[in-house]
């Protein structure tokens, strides 16, 4: 693409057959450095996350994804998380109590992203208007700062499509959201797979786990809906089977970064 740029516009005068192998130069040049170095050291930082995208097309990758923490159950996920060298994906919410302090500093410390899920997850609030979304969206971006955290992923309460929303007059305001989102440059995530971790304390960590494992289809890429919240202790028994389950199935894991395929919705089949 380089080469017929330069060409068109007269850039460079040079008979395209000169043009040409002057090309083929350079890309077997670029191939023999990417043959005897690693990526990080040739390949700008801020470009990685997508060339490692590339060069993993067709590897089996699963997003572990957990909402509304942190919670008494985060540093247990985290240290499971350790144990396997995995890392996922924590939608937060604002959290005053005295052990959150510790836990999104761990969540950051250990290497994993944390993304926004609002401050309140009030759906009162954050679906009220398009304002009062932003502003309560406002209140946990800026309690994230002091923990070194700006992201731009986001998680709706309840999904980009639930039905507390869609059977209310919520839902063209969270289509205002959306159309917002969109233009301040973030980018939200829903999930292909539901635990149903977050149904009810009382949801057993067999069915969490087979909930999972039965729900991947096989498909290249999925993204699983956990919980880290206080009463769900069954979600945190469930992950070691979970992470042992899909790796049998050949999945590698990672945590969503602003390149990962974008799961939503009425979006993607």
């Amino acid at each position: 693409m380089l080469c017929k740029l330069v060409v068109k516009d007269g850039a460079i005068i040079m008979k395209k057959s000169l043009l040409l192998l002057l090309c083929l130069f350079f890309m077997f040049t670029l191939d023999t450095a990417a043959a005897n170095l690693q990526p990080d050291e040739f390949i700008p930082e801020e470009i990685q996350p997508l060339v490692q995208s590339w060069q993993n097309k067709g590897q089996k990758t699963a997003y572990l994804t957990f909402d509304d923490g942190p919670s008494l159950n985060t540093m247990p996920i985290l240290d499971i998380l350790d144990k396997y060298q995995v890392k996922a994906t924590f939608f937060v919410m604002g959290n005053e109590e005295g052990y959150a302090d510790g836990a999104y500093q761990e969540m950051a410390a250990r290497g994993h992203t944390l993304a926004l899920h609002t401050y309140s997850h009030d759906y009162e609030v954050v679906y009220g208007s398009r304002d009062k979304y932003f502003a309560d969206m406002g209140l946990l971006e800026n309690m994230l700062k002091k923990y070194g955290v700006q992201s731009r992923i986001v998680r709706f309460p309840g999904g980009s499509r639930n039905l507390a929303v869609q059977r209310s007059p919520k839902k063209e305001v969270l289509a205002s959201i959306k159309s917002e989102l969109k233009k301040r440059g973030y980018i939200y995530f829903d999930w292909d797979i539901d635990s149903t971790d977050g149904y009810s304390p009382s949801v057993s960590k067999q069915t969490i786990v087979s909930n999972v494992l039965n729900g991947t289809k096989d498909q290249e890429q999925i993204v699983i809906l956990l919980h880290d919240i206080n009463s769900m202790k069954n979600t945190v028994r469930a992950l070691p089977e979970i992470i042992t389950g899909l790796q049998a199935k050949g999945y590698q894991f990672d945590s969503i970064n602003e390149y990962t395929e974008k799961v939503q919705f009425g979006e993607r089949p």
